[in-house]
């Protein structure tokens, strides 16, 4: 080959080369090009993701909260049972120690002191009818006496192993308490950080649309299905009509909330009330009560008065009151999802859905807890007014009657701000502690009381509000 043939060659695979090159460059740019609104969408997954994580961390340190209380429950139960026990066994004893006594006082005798002198036939007999009586409640007491000590010495073991079963539940208790003030660390360090973006804000106010969409969705299935299976023409006609006007999902629509009649509102009564539970209000099973329309609007924007809008918020000017959603007009544990109108009330906390959880005594549980550090802001869910008391279980705690008729009742606060007052929606009333018998463990006790009655499940109203 010449030598201008050869470069010629070299010309033609030289340009080959370039396009080759050019288009191994280019590709990847085109094909892994990220938009900012990709970018936002990650980061608002990143903070849902640790948001899952810590709800989960709670949830569980919650669990085991509820076990350890039923544990030490019944290990007091096994420890009284066992005094009680105990003293009948020292009774039974001091009866057996008698009978042995006097029968070694008579054992050298022709009869008994008590029947001496009987000398005729017929007192005779009744002497020996005397000893038999004496011989065989003797032996009655004796097999008491021993049935009494065998169990005892069951109930003793039972209350070691119960009582070796409470320390290792402690011991749970507190790793998993780490573990979930842990994750509630990071989930406030992973907003602060990602929500300084706008777009971060928005693509989470997105994502918390969908979830409250799927919220009320269910909660308006739910209803239908408890009409329909306990046909109520004025239930039906009001679901029906609600969703031929706009549809629950639409929401700028006004649900009113109804009830069936007849249905029980809550399982549980005074005596089971939760020891957090506000207890100015009744907490006993009743009618289910009818709630006026709320106004509802689509995102947890910010509060009035230039307060923190929260984590999906912004604060600043002010805003109408934040939408909600009666779960399909069904309020109660037996069924239906009660959805509220109204704002998180500890943004940069963890929970877990321990609504009915049981606890010590016989209680279940009326509101959902909330793990923060000790001094998280807690704000009004609504506008309406404050009134701060304090009481042995809930310790700082504060009732906020709405302007929407629902009252909600907050407890464990460590110090309040300010004083009883009118409050707009947002404002800060206080700050998480852990006063009352909450001591040890920084959380929140929030309730939700439509209409200002029974408590209902609050966590389906926490989860809509972007918590």
């Amino acid at each position: 080959m010449t030598s201008s043939a050869t470069f010629r060659a070299c010309r033609r695979l030289g340009g080959a080369a370039i396009v080759v090159v050019s288009l191994v460059v280019a590709l990847p740019i085109g094909a892994g090009a990220q938009t900012p609104e990709d970018d936002a969408a990650r980061a608002a997954r990143e903070i849902q993701d640790a948001r899952d994580r810590a709800n989960a961390a709670a949830d569980a340190f919650f669990e085991s909260q509820s076990n350890l209380e039923l544990l030490e429950d019944d290990a007091a139960r096994l420890e009284l049972e066992a005094e009680q026990l105990a003293e009948r066994v020292e009774r039974l004893r001091r009866d057996v120690e008698a009978i042995a006594l006097a029968r070694f006082v008579n054992s050298g005798s022709s009869g008994i002191p008590l029947l001496t002198g009987l000398q005729e036939p017929k007192d005779q007999v009744q002497a020996e009818v005397y000893v038999d009586v004496m011989t065989n409640t003797g032996n009655s007491t004796l097999d008491r006496y021993d049935a009494a000590e065998t169990e005892l010495a069951g109930k003793r073991a039972e209350l070691r192993e119960r009582r070796s079963e409470v320390e290792a539940q402690q011991e749970e208790f507190t790793r998993l308490q780490a573990e979930a003030e842990a994750e509630v660390e990071r989930l406030r360090e992973i907003e602060e950080q990602r929500l300084q973006d706008e777009a971060v804000r928005r693509a989470l106010e997105a994502q918390q649309a969908a979830e409250r969409e799927r919220l009320v969705e269910q909660a308006r299935q739910e209803a239908e299905a408890r009409a329909r299976a306990n046909p109520n023409p004025g239930l039906l006609a009001e679901i029906e009509a609600a969703a031929a006007a706009e549809e629950l999902l639409n929401p700028s629509t006004t649900v009113a909330d109804a009830t069936v009649p007849g249905d029980s509102v809550l399982d549980d009564d005074a005596a089971t009330a939760d020891t957090d539970s506000d207890p100015t209000t009744p907490t006993t099973t009743g009618p289910a009560v009818t709630l006026t329309p709320v106004e509802t609007v689509p995102t947890n924007s910010g509060a009035s008065g230039g307060t923190s809008g929260g984590r999906t918020g912004t604060g600043g000017s002010g805003s109408r009151p934040l939408g909600g959603f009666v779960g399909g007009g069904v309020i109660g544990v037996s069924g239906g999802t009660y959805v509220d109108a109204m704002l998180c009330p500890m943004l940069g906390s963890a929970y877990g859905d321990t609504w009915g959880a049981p606890r010590s005594g016989g209680r279940r549980h009326q509101g959902v807890d909330m793990l923060a550090p000790t001094g998280v802001p807690i704000v009004a869910v609504v506008s309406g007014a404050v009134t701060f008391k304090q009481n042995r279980l809930g310790g700082n705690a504060v009732s906020l009657v709405g302007d929407n008729g629902n009252r909600y009742y907050y407890a464990h606060l460590s110090r309040y701000e300010g004083v009883s007052r009118r409050v707009e929606q947002g404002e800060v009333i206080g700050y998480n502690g852990d006063t009352g018998n909450a001591t040890g463990v920084p959380h929140l006790h929030f309730e939700i009381r439509p209409g200002g009655g029974v408590p209902v499940n609050p966590t389906p109203s926490v989860r809509a509000a972007g918590c």
